[in-house]
């Protein structure tokens, strides 16, 4: 049985690979495609690829990106 939805691993996000779409989640579903961007899922794959992974910042990457910003140090 193929899945209803792409889906992130454990404790982890994906963005949809539609160029434009800021849409983060757990799962892209093949509602949110047909919907918002008028495609099925082969469509978007064949288009765009896969979802890819979201990297969740903890709070001191969080910290220290913003002290490098501030700092003009580039990451």
């Amino acid at each position: 049985m193929r899945l209803e939805y792409w889906h992130a691993e454990q404790n982890g996000l994906v963005r949809c690979p539609v160029t434009g779409c800021h849409h983060i989640g757990t799962v892209i579903t093949k509602t949110h495609l047909r919907l918002e961007h008028g495609l099925t899922r082969d469509e978007v794959q064949n288009q765009f690829g896969f979802p890819k992974k979201v990297h969740k910042l903890n709070r001191a990457e969080i910290e220290k990106m913003i002290e490098q910003k501030n700092s003009g140090v580039k990451a």
